[in-house]
């Protein structure tokens, strides 16, 4: 019996590359990363601060400033349609209604000038085309969804009225109004104490389940990460370093930086005197190291390492790393 090919990615980014600053005189911010993402799908992408992540996802949607950023090359695309020659009208149309995002920080992304009912009732009257009685009404329903509290309340209440935890939830019922294909979560428990971290996750991954849709899920929390992706990406100063199943990169990490990621997450199982740190920081874009750009901080880094960027080569089956040494000892 003939198998059949496998349905194409929902969103795919073909080698991306965005700059900052003058034509002739750019600094490369984003260097060919390449991402898909299935429908249905929870894909993590991981790394410290500065590395990129935030970057590609506001990419997607297109919404680096401009100047001084632009994307100069590759493609972004949505059920195939290229959202890099999207034009500012198609963009506003697909914002909120196929790609919905939450922005890291609830507290700056909630307009301090309305109240929380006309703001998920804005997204609703713009995309759905409803009246004010029906947003309304609507968003009453969708802070219930939510598990917001005293939710009729809420809706006639200022963002800076609520908590931390309410405001994250507020904006999970923003991005989720009318639907989208596809939810980008840009680091959304940030700020929060751990016991609302939780909840916030668990009703995320709920909801993605009840709605079908595809999460991409921006974090540096790699605890977060193990809970609620499928696959993850591990990204550094711009570039894709490793890529794949969950218990792939988590059981067996292949690349340098990942190794030491996961070593630095505190263990309850095993005592140590101190937390194990990765030596160094994150490059600047004014000073981005020639060859392997995380070889100024590898404790495997080698001659060749310094000279030449390394290729991404698949370790095993749907697993991808971007390392000289690996890549040695594959053909050693």
């Amino acid at each position: 019996m003939q198998q059949s090919a496998p349905a194409p990615p929902l969103l795919s980014i073909e080698d991306l590359r965005v700059v900052f600053g003058p034509p002739g005189r750019e600094q490369v911010a984003i260097d060919g990363v390449s991402l898909s993402l299935a429908r249905g799908e929870v894909l993590g992408v991981v790394g410290e601060s500065g590395c990129g992540k935030s970057l590609t996802a506001l990419s997607v949607l297109k919404l680096i400033p401009d100047p001084p950023g632009r994307i100069a090359g590759g493609r972004i695309l949505l059920d195939g349609k290229d959202l890099t020659r999207a034009g500012e009208r198609e963009m506003n149309r697909i914002r909120g209604k196929e790609i919905s995002m939450i922005f890291q920080e609830p507290m700056t992304a909630l307009n301090p000038v309305f109240r929380v009912g006309e703001q998920i009732g804005e997204t609703l009257r713009v995309h759905d085309r409803l009246g004010r009685t029906e947003a309304r009404a609507r968003a009453l329903q969708l802070l219930e969804r939510v598990g917001i509290s005293n939710p009729l309340q809420r809706l006639d209440q200022y963002p800076h009225e609520l908590s931390g935890g309410m405001r994250q939830r507020i904006m999970i019922a923003i991005a989720l109004a009318c639907r989208p294909k596809i939810l980008i979560a840009d680091e959304p428990t940030t700020a929060l104490d751990v016991t609302i971290q939780a909840q916030i996750l668990q009703l995320l991954r709920d909801l993605q389940r009840e709605m079908g849709m595809a999460v991409m899920l921006i974090t540096h929390d790699l605890g977060v990460v193990a809970q609620v992706v499928d696959r993850v990406a591990v990204m550094y100063a711009g570039r894709i370093v490793e890529e794949g199943s969950v218990a792939d990169v988590f059981e067996r990490p292949s690349h340098p930086y990942t190794r030491l990621l996961l070593q630095s997450i505190p263990s309850l199982e095993h005592q140590q005197d101190r937390l194990q740190t990765i030596p160094g920081m994150v490059p600047s874009l004014s000073r981005l190291p020639p060859g392997c750009r995380f070889h100024p901080r590898c404790p495997d880094a080698r001659p060749a390492c310094r000279e030449q960027a390394p290729a991404s080569f698949e370790i095993r089956p749907g697993h991808v790393a971007a390392c000289i040494a690996l890549n040695d000892y594959r053909h050693g």
